[in-house]
Protein backbone atom coordinates (compact mmCIF):
# COMPACT_ATOMS: atom_id res chain seq x y z
CA UNK A 1 0.00 0.00 0.00
CA UNK A 2 1.24 3.15 -0.63
CA UNK A 3 0.13 7.24 -0.32
CA UNK A 4 -2.81 5.53 1.49
CA UNK A 5 -4.11 3.42 -1.45
CA UNK A 6 -4.66 -0.27 -1.85
CA UNK A 7 -3.14 -1.64 -4.84
CA UNK A 8 -6.35 -2.06 -6.98
CA UNK A 9 -7.47 1.41 -5.84
CA UNK A 10 -4.31 2.98 -7.59
CA UNK A 11 -5.03 0.83 -10.48
CA UNK A 12 -8.85 1.92 -10.70
CA UNK A 13 -7.54 5.47 -10.70
CA UNK A 14 -4.77 4.87 -13.21
CA UNK A 15 -7.78 2.89 -15.18
CA UNK A 16 -10.14 6.19 -14.62
CA UNK A 17 -7.06 8.48 -15.78
CA UNK A 18 -6.60 7.38 -19.15
CA UNK A 19 -9.97 5.39 -20.43
CA UNK A 20 -11.36 7.54 -23.14
CA UNK A 21 -13.97 6.08 -24.69
CA UNK A 22 -17.54 6.93 -26.06
CA UNK A 23 -20.37 8.57 -24.49
CA UNK A 24 -21.83 5.12 -23.41
CA UNK A 25 -18.25 3.63 -22.63
CA UNK A 26 -17.58 5.96 -20.11
CA UNK A 27 -20.96 5.30 -18.63
CA UNK A 28 -20.01 2.08 -17.92
CA UNK A 29 -16.00 2.59 -16.94
CA UNK A 30 -17.89 4.68 -14.42
CA UNK A 31 -20.29 1.77 -12.70
CA UNK A 32 -16.91 -0.37 -13.66
CA UNK A 33 -14.37 1.63 -11.86
CA UNK A 34 -16.73 2.05 -8.58
CA UNK A 35 -16.73 -1.63 -8.48
CA UNK A 36 -13.22 -1.92 -8.57
CA UNK A 37 -12.39 0.41 -5.65
CA UNK A 38 -15.32 -0.70 -3.93
CA UNK A 39 -14.59 -4.54 -4.10
CA UNK A 40 -11.42 -3.32 -2.04
CA UNK A 41 -14.10 -4.19 1.00
CA UNK A 42 -13.30 -7.46 2.88
CA UNK A 43 -16.12 -9.36 4.78
CA UNK A 44 -16.06 -9.74 8.24
CA UNK A 45 -14.10 -12.53 9.73
CA UNK A 46 -15.03 -16.05 9.60
CA UNK A 47 -15.28 -16.25 13.28
CA UNK A 48 -18.12 -13.71 13.31
CA UNK A 49 -20.74 -15.83 12.08
CA UNK A 50 -23.66 -13.23 12.50
CA UNK A 51 -21.89 -10.35 10.79
CA UNK A 52 -20.76 -12.88 7.79
CA UNK A 53 -24.08 -13.79 7.44
CA UNK A 54 -25.28 -10.56 7.23
CA UNK A 55 -22.36 -9.51 4.92
CA UNK A 56 -23.73 -12.14 2.42
CA UNK A 57 -27.22 -11.69 2.81
CA UNK A 58 -27.00 -8.34 1.73
CA UNK A 59 -24.64 -9.17 -1.79
CA UNK A 60 -23.38 -5.80 -1.50
CA UNK A 61 -19.36 -6.37 -1.57
CA UNK A 62 -19.30 -2.56 -3.47
CA UNK A 63 -21.21 -0.81 -0.42
CA UNK A 64 -18.31 1.25 0.55
CA UNK A 65 -18.53 2.37 -3.35
CA UNK A 66 -22.36 2.34 -2.92
CA UNK A 67 -22.41 4.30 -0.49
CA UNK A 68 -20.34 7.41 -2.31
CA UNK A 69 -22.40 7.23 -5.18
CA UNK A 70 -25.58 7.24 -3.10
CA UNK A 71 -24.32 10.57 -1.83
CA UNK A 72 -23.59 11.81 -4.94
CA UNK A 73 -27.60 10.82 -5.85
CA UNK A 74 -28.81 12.19 -2.84
CA UNK A 75 -27.27 15.53 -3.33
CA UNK A 76 -28.01 15.73 -6.92
CA UNK A 77 -31.53 15.27 -6.00
CA UNK A 78 -31.83 17.60 -3.12
CA UNK A 79 -30.00 20.27 -5.21
CA UNK A 80 -31.49 19.50 -8.79
CA UNK A 81 -34.13 16.92 -9.30
CA UNK A 82 -36.25 17.08 -6.67
CA UNK A 83 -36.79 21.23 -7.00
CA UNK A 84 -37.63 20.98 -10.61
CA UNK A 85 -40.01 18.20 -9.78
CA UNK A 86 -41.77 20.05 -6.91
CA UNK A 87 -42.28 23.00 -9.28
CA UNK A 88 -43.61 20.74 -11.68
CA UNK A 89 -45.91 19.97 -9.29
CA UNK A 90 -47.01 22.41 -7.69
CA UNK A 91 -46.53 24.86 -10.75
CA UNK A 92 -47.40 23.29 -14.01
CA UNK A 93 -51.18 23.32 -15.44
CA UNK A 94 -52.41 19.76 -14.38
CA UNK A 95 -54.24 19.18 -17.94
CA UNK A 96 -51.47 17.84 -19.23
CA UNK A 97 -49.81 16.24 -16.75
CA UNK A 98 -51.90 12.28 -17.60
CA UNK A 99 -50.93 13.27 -21.39
CA UNK A 100 -47.20 13.58 -20.78
CA UNK A 101 -47.22 10.48 -18.51
CA UNK A 102 -49.26 8.55 -21.00
CA UNK A 103 -46.82 9.35 -23.27
CA UNK A 104 -43.40 8.48 -21.39
CA UNK A 105 -44.89 5.30 -21.19
CA UNK A 106 -46.17 4.46 -24.20
CA UNK A 107 -42.54 5.31 -25.41
CA UNK A 108 -41.35 2.30 -23.74
CA UNK A 109 -44.32 -0.19 -24.93
CA UNK A 110 -41.83 -1.68 -28.01
CA UNK A 111 -39.13 -2.26 -25.68
CA UNK A 112 -41.53 -4.37 -23.34
CA UNK A 113 -42.90 -6.31 -26.33
CA UNK A 114 -39.89 -7.31 -27.54
CA UNK A 115 -38.89 -8.52 -24.09
CA UNK A 116 -42.12 -9.96 -23.58
CA UNK A 117 -41.26 -12.05 -26.58
CA UNK A 118 -38.35 -13.30 -25.26
CA UNK A 119 -39.50 -14.41 -22.03
CA UNK A 120 -42.09 -16.38 -24.21
CA UNK A 121 -44.71 -14.18 -22.64
CA UNK A 122 -47.17 -13.93 -25.52
CA UNK A 123 -50.09 -12.75 -23.43
CA UNK A 124 -47.95 -9.21 -22.17
CA UNK A 125 -46.71 -9.03 -25.70
CA UNK A 126 -49.78 -8.76 -27.71
CA UNK A 127 -51.24 -6.46 -24.75
CA UNK A 128 -48.14 -3.89 -25.06
CA UNK A 129 -48.61 -4.29 -29.01
CA UNK A 130 -52.14 -3.69 -28.70
CA UNK A 131 -52.00 -0.86 -26.44
CA UNK A 132 -48.85 0.88 -28.59
CA UNK A 133 -51.28 1.10 -31.71
CA UNK A 134 -54.46 1.53 -30.38
CA UNK A 135 -52.91 5.25 -29.01
CA UNK A 136 -51.12 6.03 -32.15
CA UNK A 137 -53.77 8.36 -33.02
CA UNK A 138 -53.99 9.99 -29.98
CA UNK A 139 -50.00 10.61 -30.94
CA UNK A 140 -49.52 8.36 -27.81
CA UNK A 141 -50.67 10.34 -25.53
CA UNK A 142 -53.95 8.44 -24.43
CA UNK A 143 -53.95 5.60 -21.76
CA UNK A 144 -56.58 3.11 -24.25
CA UNK A 145 -56.38 -0.51 -23.86
CA UNK A 146 -57.82 -3.05 -25.43
CA UNK A 147 -60.43 -3.83 -22.36
CA UNK A 148 -61.64 -0.78 -20.86
CA UNK A 149 -60.88 -2.53 -17.53
CA UNK A 150 -58.69 -1.55 -14.74
CA UNK A 151 -56.52 -5.18 -15.38
CA UNK A 152 -55.81 -4.18 -18.29
CA UNK A 153 -55.30 -0.68 -18.19
CA UNK A 154 -52.55 -1.48 -15.53
CA UNK A 155 -49.42 -0.22 -16.89
CA UNK A 156 -46.01 -2.64 -16.21
CA UNK A 157 -42.63 -2.55 -18.16
CA UNK A 158 -40.43 -5.59 -18.98
CA UNK A 159 -36.51 -5.11 -19.92
CA UNK A 160 -32.92 -6.89 -20.15
CA UNK A 161 -32.35 -7.26 -16.53
CA UNK A 162 -35.88 -9.37 -16.36
CA UNK A 163 -35.44 -11.46 -19.54
CA UNK A 164 -32.18 -12.42 -18.80
CA UNK A 165 -33.44 -13.41 -14.98
CA UNK A 166 -35.96 -15.42 -16.82
CA UNK A 167 -33.63 -17.32 -18.58
CA UNK A 168 -32.44 -17.95 -15.30
CA UNK A 169 -29.51 -15.62 -14.32
CA UNK A 170 -28.72 -14.41 -10.86
CA UNK A 171 -29.19 -11.33 -9.86
CA UNK A 172 -25.65 -10.76 -8.65
CA UNK A 173 -24.00 -8.30 -6.17
CA UNK A 174 -25.70 -4.61 -5.64
CA UNK A 175 -24.88 -2.08 -7.41
CA UNK A 176 -25.71 1.72 -6.75
CA UNK A 177 -25.25 3.55 -10.67
CA UNK A 178 -24.41 7.13 -10.72
CA UNK A 179 -27.96 8.93 -11.12
CA UNK A 180 -29.78 6.01 -12.30
CA UNK A 181 -29.81 4.64 -9.12
CA UNK A 182 -30.38 1.04 -7.12
CA UNK A 183 -29.25 -1.91 -9.69
CA UNK A 184 -27.27 -5.45 -9.96
CA UNK A 185 -24.68 -6.59 -12.06
CA UNK A 186 -27.51 -8.73 -14.38
CA UNK A 187 -29.63 -5.12 -14.44
CA UNK A 188 -27.19 -2.98 -14.90
CA UNK A 189 -25.72 -5.13 -18.27
CA UNK A 190 -29.35 -5.14 -19.13
CA UNK A 191 -29.72 -1.07 -18.50
CA UNK A 192 -26.62 -1.22 -21.84
CA UNK A 193 -28.38 -3.63 -23.62
CA UNK A 194 -31.96 -1.60 -23.41
CA UNK A 195 -29.72 1.57 -24.78
CA UNK A 196 -28.52 -0.46 -27.30
CA UNK A 197 -31.69 -2.18 -28.62
CA UNK A 198 -34.76 -0.31 -27.33
CA UNK A 199 -36.54 0.20 -31.42
CA UNK A 200 -37.74 3.72 -29.95
CA UNK A 201 -34.13 4.74 -29.50
CA UNK A 202 -33.13 3.23 -32.92
CA UNK A 203 -35.67 5.52 -35.10
CA UNK A 204 -34.93 8.44 -33.05
CA UNK A 205 -31.36 9.67 -31.51
CA UNK A 206 -29.53 9.56 -27.86
CA UNK A 207 -30.45 12.68 -27.15
CA UNK A 208 -34.15 12.73 -27.61
CA UNK A 209 -33.35 9.06 -25.50
CA UNK A 210 -31.75 10.95 -22.38
CA UNK A 211 -34.64 13.75 -22.98
CA UNK A 212 -37.33 11.02 -22.65
CA UNK A 213 -35.63 9.63 -19.45
CA UNK A 214 -34.70 12.57 -17.43
CA UNK A 215 -38.70 13.65 -17.76
CA UNK A 216 -40.09 10.53 -16.96
CA UNK A 217 -37.38 11.09 -13.77
CA UNK A 218 -39.45 14.75 -13.08
CA UNK A 219 -42.51 13.35 -13.22
CA UNK A 220 -42.27 10.33 -11.25
CA UNK A 221 -40.15 12.14 -8.22
CA UNK A 222 -43.00 14.59 -8.75
CA UNK A 223 -45.38 11.89 -7.63
CA UNK A 224 -43.40 10.78 -4.80
CA UNK A 225 -42.06 14.44 -3.07
CA UNK A 226 -43.69 13.51 0.45
CA UNK A 227 -42.99 10.08 0.35
CA UNK A 228 -39.69 10.63 -0.04
CA UNK A 229 -39.08 13.62 2.37
CA UNK A 230 -40.82 11.27 5.09
CA UNK A 231 -39.00 8.42 4.15
CA UNK A 232 -35.46 9.80 4.91
CA UNK A 233 -36.44 11.02 8.18
CA UNK A 234 -37.61 8.06 9.56
CA UNK A 235 -34.46 5.66 8.15
CA UNK A 236 -32.25 4.83 10.45
CA UNK A 237 -30.31 3.97 7.52
CA UNK A 238 -31.36 5.39 4.37
CA UNK A 239 -29.09 3.45 1.93
CA UNK A 240 -29.95 0.19 3.49
CA UNK A 241 -33.75 1.25 3.21
CA UNK A 242 -33.44 1.87 -0.69
CA UNK A 243 -31.44 -1.00 -1.06
CA UNK A 244 -34.46 -3.44 0.93
CA UNK A 245 -36.88 -1.58 -1.45
CA UNK A 246 -35.05 -2.78 -4.80
CA UNK A 247 -34.82 -5.71 -3.96
CA UNK A 248 -38.81 -6.14 -2.79
CA UNK A 249 -39.46 -4.59 -6.03
CA UNK A 250 -37.01 -5.86 -8.78
CA UNK A 251 -37.86 -9.63 -7.26
CA UNK A 252 -41.83 -8.69 -8.21
CA UNK A 253 -41.18 -7.70 -11.30
CA UNK A 254 -39.00 -10.46 -12.48
CA UNK A 255 -41.79 -12.70 -11.34
CA UNK A 256 -44.38 -9.72 -13.23
CA UNK A 257 -46.25 -9.39 -9.85
CA UNK A 258 -48.42 -6.46 -9.43
CA UNK A 259 -46.20 -3.76 -7.51
CA UNK A 260 -47.36 -1.54 -4.25
CA UNK A 261 -43.56 -1.23 -3.60
CA UNK A 262 -42.63 2.76 -4.39
CA UNK A 263 -38.78 3.11 -4.69
CA UNK A 264 -37.88 6.56 -2.88
CA UNK A 265 -35.75 8.76 -5.22
CA UNK A 266 -32.77 10.20 -6.21
CA UNK A 267 -32.19 6.39 -6.66
CA UNK A 268 -35.73 5.64 -8.45
CA UNK A 269 -33.48 5.22 -12.03
CA UNK A 270 -34.50 7.31 -15.33
CA UNK A 271 -36.20 4.27 -16.54
CA UNK A 272 -39.23 6.04 -14.05
CA UNK A 273 -42.34 3.93 -15.45
CA UNK A 274 -41.78 1.04 -12.96
CA UNK A 275 -44.45 2.87 -10.97
CA UNK A 276 -47.02 0.85 -9.08
CA UNK A 277 -49.85 -1.80 -10.53
CA UNK A 278 -52.24 0.16 -7.86
CA UNK A 279 -51.06 3.62 -8.77
CA UNK A 280 -53.95 6.03 -10.56
CA UNK A 281 -54.63 5.28 -13.85
CA UNK A 282 -54.49 8.42 -15.90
Amino acid sequence: MVDGLLPCDRWALHMGRTVRVAALGRAAAVVLIAGLMGACATPPPESDKEALAGFREANDPFETANRLVFSFNVAVDNLILQPIAVTYRDVGAEGPKPAIRNLIHNLTLPLTFLHALLQGNMERADLAAQRFFLNIPTLLLGNLAPAQTEEAKKRFYEDAGQTLQSWGATSGPYIMLPLLGPSSVTDALGTVADFLIDPVGAVTSTEISIRRAVSGAVVERSRNVDMVRDMQAKSVDYYTTVRSLYRQRRAAEVRNENIDIQLPAPTIALDSERESAASDRD
